[in-house]
């Protein structure tokens, strides 16, 4: 009887879970429910994602405990985030990228997540700060009175917007700004744009979208040696499709 009582407990638990998750958008970033994914750039890198999480893993109040990981083959870009989302106090963030020969950035931060008078559109502010590990063969090392070593440190405002069209289609926009207040002087600058579809394949529950994405890294000062500065401007598109699980 104990065993019976436990395993419907248990069934309970998984079904209010997966509710919730089907309750939320697809691109809410609250949402835990598991995936798989491609995307294919215009230049043909491909990226690998995969992620997941659980709800409502802890009593006491509705929370989400999400991650997601990608990985581009050809770039070798790598970037491994998770969140726990909260409804008492909002969303506490940790993101990890790491550019090959380039860079490893390192952030944590706080989301508010806000719903418009409309009830649809989703706003995600938040407030950031990260630490940024430069390629020591581009920069030249930063005296220890303002920091040491090749590394910057970054406050940055973060802002996802996620508005539902209809029950299909959906438009998310990410918008990031950061400037360094110590280290290698440096400032970053994002936008993206994604247009997605919920479909399905084979079946499966997905998401297919389109994205466009223009990024811009500065970084300057004197510890950049003869260059003066090193910046990078970049603008990509892609096609993809997530599968729900």
């Amino acid at each position: 009887m104990q065993k019976t009582m436990t395993a419907a407990l248990v069934m309970a638990s998984l079904s209010t879970a997966a509710i919730a998750s089907e309750d939320m958008h697809t691109k809410d970033p609250r949402n835990a429910g598991q995936k798989v994914g491609l995307e294919v750039q215009h230049n043909g890198d491909l990226k690998l994602i995969g992620g997941g999480g659980a709800t409502n893993w802890y009593a006491g109040s509705d929370n989400q405990l999400v991650y997601q990981a990608e990985y581009e083959l050809d770039s070798e870009y790598a970037r491994v985030r998770g969140a726990n989302f909260d409804s008492r106090f909002g969303g506490l963030y940790v993101d990890i990228i790491s550019i090959a020969d380039a860079s490893v950035m390192s952030t944590v931060g706080f989301m508010l997540p806000i719903t418009a008078d409309n009830g649809k559109t989703l706003f995600f502010p938040s407030i950031n700060y990260s630490y940024v590990a430069h390629d020591k063969k581009a920069l030249r090392g930063v005296p220890d009175e303002i920091g040491g070593g090749n590394a910057s440190h970054l406050s940055s405002l973060n802002l996802y917007i996620l508005h539902p069209w209809n029950e299909t289609h959906f438009s998310f926009i990410e918008m990031v700004g950061g400037k360094s207040f110590s280290g290698v002087e440096m400032e970053m600058y994002d936008v993206v744009w994604t247009q997605g579809m919920n479909s399905n394949i084979l079946g499966q529950p997905a998401m297919v979208y389109f994205k466009g994405q223009y990024s811009r890294t500065e970084v300057y000062g004197q510890f950049t040696g003869a260059k003066g500065s090193l910046n990078s401007d970049e603008a990509k598109f892609s096609f993809g499709f997530e599968l729900k699980f």
